[in-house]
């Protein structure tokens, strides 16, 4: 029997039905929504209709004119981006009003719903299906509702209604309740009488519900923190989110710990056009394990700002009950094993020719340690004189530091700088150039609190330096594939007039890390208080290799210092002298996924390696990598360093994914840190459980002996997460080496 088609020209049928849906968030690529488009358009391909028509197709139809219109068989009504099918439907013309019944299914790009029936208002715009099985096409939202309704307010509204995001018959969660409220513009939907099912176990009952159907931010609950450890006993932190503005958030966590009470932990977030603030507050009225340290909390404020193009500010600034809080309830802005808090502001001008910065300080020495200097202020001029020409500049650094330290026999300093430099500079791509000379004249008035008296020192000293490399290239193959390699020889003479420094102490200066790079410094010192004598020629080449995007797969450099004069005793002392050394580094990319990267510093005058390291790396993805390194330090304050450690995690499959870290410290033979953790995702819900060992120390201790028991917190955290009501089911199985005490760091290379 040929089917019949019909053109109805109105207003707009259904308007407010599923366009409201059409801008909503996209699900996670495991749980993709169905496209409904082709499934919607394929009746119609050939038909050629104007937006405000709509077409009726069906086996049969009876007309009254001007009545109404009746549609039998296979009916199929399509308008704009929607489709309705039904056994059959009744148009009438004069309410305007449409309704269908018989296996009613409604496709749009939003949505796909079957029912018993439709019914279409449309001069107040509204749709109602009843008995309906739904599945949303912005996100994997699907479930029942024995009303589906859309009014002119275009509000989304279900009535004995269930929502999942889990496929399948039979989901691993779903929630049921009386009524269920969407709204896109706002990005959420709302439930009433909701009960929580877990395997179709009821779990919770919530009188009131909010949930997310996009990215949009909203008021409410986060997922919980649940976990057990010796430090901390059981626990479970439950944040709370305040969406107060579309630029400044609050979120409030709660974090009970049955063995050291209930901590409350806020971060506020503050963004403008041109600034940018976060603060976090932290409290504990009292410690069970310490009631001795009575409260005990954490103040973090960190602030940047940008005005006038010229003008910066930035500010950070921790303030700690004690020592130790952040060594036992971690932070998200401070690591655990850190060993200091850099509480600074600083503003900053930058000019055409000049930048002047205006810098206050106090480094915090966490732990036994004696105090660092406090530098209430410091100004530093920097001038550029490029009017000199493009190779050849004339600089002027100069610099005003004020330093206290009440806990120091020399308890305040004054440090007046002045250091002019005129340097030439060629770059080429295969000559590289750079002659720099300079004067660096400092003032210092020490004040000693002990012998109530004050000192003048004034150093004054030479500086010349001339470093000069070239750069080879020649094509050549690699392991099979055409590469481009590079041989770059490079020499330094550099020439540090020796003078006496014994007098000044260090004041904001500390000892550089050396390696090979450091070897074409021109001082082993950050700060201008010790400035290093030298009379020395450095040597050293590099030979990389890369391939035809550029991709550096194979790099090797040697480098070492020869000592014109080893009578050089200026400094403040005389063991960290420039030294006759010679540094390696080496990298090599061993396939698209292997590499090993490394490099030592040895030392020829003492015959020993002074430091070391070596990391091999397997990395395909975040959460599939490995990496096996080990660390060497003969001296790191006071310190020798010969750590081993391993980071390893890798998703198995779509749904499985396993991390582990183990670290060793080879002098004591001590485990530092282990963590080893699973985690199970599917495209509606994951979880995540870890077990992890790490030493503790008590920096609120004024000893620390090394020589004492090894104390270890040993814990088991958990993790749930459920798509579709704001959890984020992208893989974090490497996110658990952040709880290392050392972070995973993938090696840096230029290149990437």
């Amino acid at each position: 029997m040929p089917r019949l088609t019909f053109v109805i020209r109105y207003s707009s049928f259904a308007a407010a039905s599923f366009l409201f849906l059409s801008s909503a968030a996209k699900a996670e690529p495991a749980c993709a929504a169905p496209s409904l488009k082709s499934e919607r358009n394929s009746d119609f391909n050939n038909f050629t209709y104007k937006p405000d028509e709509v077409i009726v197709t069906s086996e049969s139809a009876d007309l009254l004119q001007g009545k109404y219109t009746e549609f039998n068989g296979n009916v199929t009504i399509f308008q704009q981006n929607q489709t309705i099918k039904a056994d059959n439907a009744i148009y009438d013309e004069v309410s305007s009003q449409f309704s269908a019944t018989g296996n009613i299914e409604l496709i749009s790009d939003a949505a796909k719903v079957s029912g018993l029936s439709v019914f279409l208002d449309e001069a107040n715009q509204d749709l109602e299906l009843l008995g309906t099985k739904y599945q949303f096409g912005f996100n994997a939202g699907r479930g029942e509702a024995e009303v589906f309704s859309v009014t002119n307010s275009n509000k989304l509204k279900l009535e004995g209604a269930t929502f999942t995001t889990c496929p399948g018959d039979d989901p691993s969660w779903l929630f049921s309740a009386d009524r269920i409220q969407i709204d896109q513009d706002k990005g959420w939907g709302e439930a009433w009488n909701t009960v929580f099912k877990i395997a179709d176990i009821p779990v919770i009952y919530v009188p009131y519900v909010t949930f997310p159907i996009s990215d949009k931010r909203k008021s409410g609950l986060l997922f919980p923190e649940l976990g057990n450890s010796t430090r901390y006993g059981t626990y479970i932190a439950q944040p709370i989110y305040f969406n107060l503005a579309e630029n400044y958030d609050f979120t409030l966590t709660p974090k009970y710990m049955s063995e050291r009470g209930l901590l409350l932990q806020s971060n506020f977030r503050h963004l403008s056009q041109n600034s940018a603030n976060i603060l976090q507050m932290e409290y504990l009225n009292e410690d069970k394990d310490d009631v001795e340290l009575g409260e005990r909390h954490l103040a973090y404020w960190q602030h940047e700002s940008n005005w006038q193009e010229r003008w910066n500010v930035q500010l950070q600034w921790t303030d700690l009950s004690d020592d130790n809080y952040i060594s036992d309830f971690s932070s998200d802005y401070h690591h655990q094993s850190d060993t200091n808090l850099n509480n600074f502001a600083m503003l900053t001008y930058y000019g055409e020719d000049i930048d002047i910065s205006w810098l206050s300080q106090n480094m915090y020495e966490l732990g036994p340690h004696t105090p660092s200097y406090d530098l209430p202020i410091q100004m530093t001029i920097d001038w550029n004189a490029n009017s000199v020409g493009d190779s050849l500049q004339f600089l002027v650094n100069s610099q005003y530091s004020l330093f206290q330290n009440e806990y120091k026999d020399v308890n305040e300093v004054q440090r007046l700088h002045f250091a002019p430099e005129l340097t030439y500079q060629l770059n080429t791509p295969a000559f590289q150039l750079l002659a720099s000379t300079s004067y660096l004249s400092t003032y210092y008035n020490q004040k000693n609190r002990i012998l109530d008296e004050e000192q003048e020192i004034s150093r004054n000293l030479a500086k010349a330096r001339i470093l000069a490399g070239l750069t080879f290239e020649k094509q050549t193959t690699y392991f099979k594939q055409d590469v481009r390699q590079t041989l770059e020889p490079k020499i330094q003479y550099l020439y540090v007039e020796d003078v006496d420094q014994s007098g000044i102490g260090l004041y904001d200066s500390q000892l550089l890390k050396e390696d090979y790079f450091s070897l074409f410094r021109d001082n082993n010192y950050s700060g201008i208080d010790n400035i290093s004598a030298a009379n020395q020629i450095t040597i050293g080449f590099s030979t990389s290799i890369y391939n035809n995007v550029n991709k550096e797969l194979f790099r090797f450099g040697l480098g070492k210092i020869y000592k014109l004069n080893n009578d050089v005793s200026g400094t403040n002392d005389e063991l960290v002298n420039s030294k006759q050394a010679v540094a390696l580094e080496w990298f090599g990319q061993l396939t698209d996924n292997w590499q090993l990267d490394g490099g030592i510093l040895y030392n020829q005058e003492s015959k020993e390696v002074e430091t070391g390291f070596v990391s091999l790396d397997y990395w395909l993805a975040k959460d599939k990598n490995f990496q096996f390194n080990h660390r060497y330090a003969t001296d790191v304050a006071g310190i020798k360093i010969n750590q081993a450690g391993i980071f390893a995690s890798y998703q198995i499959n779509p749904t499985w994914a396993v991390a582990a870290s183990y670290h060793q410290d080879l002098e004591s033979n001590v485990n530092m840190d282990a963590l080893i953790g699973f985690e199970y995702r599917s495209c509606c819900w994951s979880i995540q459980l870890a077990a992890k060992r790490q030493i503790v120390v008590d920096l609120n201790d004024a000893q620390i002996d090394s020589n004492v028991d090894v104390e270890y917190d040993n814990g088991i955290s958990f993790n749930f997460k459920i798509s579709g009501l704001g959890g984020d089911l992208s893989s974090s199985i490497a996110n658990l080496f952040s709880e290392s005490i050392f972070a995973y760091r993938r090696p840096y290379l230029i290149t990437n």
